[in-house]
């Protein structure tokens, strides 16, 4: 059964580039005008795109956190330079990012280690601290909203974490995928929650500065409503799970989308199937009904019926020989002579 209904017009494929735009950027932009000619379209699905990993870790925006120390309750703003990271290089530049903000305060030296090689692989970040004793504990405080990189650190957001003993360790696993899934939205469809054309569930799982291709596996499940209102150039955004814009640094991203006109056949599949359902259901019903009042009809029977007599128990006196009369042909005359007297 077709998912299209081809009578006044065929399916028709278009791809949209973000370089090929009338406005906008590589992670917001208005497309060209398309000519979808006798447009009698109703819907429209995401056939496969291919939208490069080459956004930072660590953005403009997300690299900013406070340190606080002794006697100094505004503490220091701490930026981390905009770029992509791996665990060993962040945690240098950590280390060198809060002994240089400690400088303008208590001048302690701060150290940022990850689990070595030789021992079992906890994620996280332990920061430590050396040089002097204190009298009160720093801390590191994550802004509110997603401001901070509380992600990359093993932070939440909008939380205080104060060093005991001179140690503090991320209570999140670091995460330097930064962005796990990615939502192309677009005012294509009028549908669909937030205006999400398709998701990216494994947007994630590529290394850094690979393309993520996508495919359509399902074309029934994905396909969305198309806007009647606007008819020939649509707004595309990529965006990741906090609705942000994903910075793709200036490398541009495609995808493609058929225009069809969906088919109404399983509509009307769907709808005889549920009469034929009901239907059934109505004559299991209905036979249901005439077991139970047969039942109960033949209960009410036998409970009204007089009883039979009761034959009176079995005697053996009652039982008579098989022969009444002495049959023919037996005789005495063999018997012994019996001595009877004188005659």
């Amino acid at each position: 059964m077709s998912l299209y209904d081809a009578t006044y017009v065929f399916p028709q494929v278009l791809n949209f580039n973000s370089k090929d735009r009338v406005s906008g950027t590589n992670s917001s932009f208005i497309s060209l005008p398309q000519i979808l000619g006798d447009n009698r379209y109703d819907t429209c699905c995401v056939v496969g795109a291919s939208i490069p990993k080459s956004f930072y870790n660590m953005p403009t925006g997300f690299n900013t956190f406070k340190l606080i120390e002794n006697g100094f309750p505004a503490g220091v703003t701490i930026t981390v330079p905009i770029g992509s990271y791996t665990k060993n290089n962040l945690q240098t530049v950590l280390t060198s990012l809060l002994t240089t903000a400690s400088l303008s305060m208590n001048s302690l030296t701060y150290t940022v280690s990850y689990s070595s090689p030789s021992v079992a692989d906890t994620f996280k970040y332990t920061f430590t601290i050396s040089g002097a004793i204190l009298v009160s504990q720093p801390s590191i405080v994550m802004s509110s909203g997603n401001l901070s990189p509380f992600r990359q650190l093993g932070f939440e957001f909008g939380t205080t974490y104060t060093f005991s003993s001179n140690i503090l360790t991320s209570v999140n696993a670091i995460n330097l995928s930064f962005i796990l899934r990615a939502f192309v939205k677009s005012n294509m469809i009028i549908d669909a929650n937030g205006n999400i054309l398709q998701e990216l569930l494994n947007y994630g799982s590529f290394p850094m500065l690979s393309v993520v291709s996508f495919q359509q596996v399902n074309y029934d499940m994905n396909s969305r409503k198309l806007n009647p209102a606007i008819i020939n150039s649509w707004e595309f955004s990529l965006v990741d799970t906090f609705d942000e814009l994903i910075d793709l640094n200036g490398i541009p991203w495609e995808i493609t989308v058929v225009f069809f006109q969906r088919s109404s056949t399983h509509e009307v599949f769907k709808q005889e199937l549920s009469i034929t359902n009901e239907e059934r259901l109505f004559r299991i019903e209905k036979e249901q009904k005439q077991i139970q009042d047969k039942v109960e009809t033949d209960t009410t029977v036998n409970t009204t019926t007089t009883p039979t007599a009761v034959e009176p128990p079995f005697q053996l006196s009652d039982v008579k020989p098989v022969f009444e009369i002495e049959p023919v042909g037996i005789t005495t005359s063999f018997l012994p002579n019996v001595y009877q007297g004188p005659v």
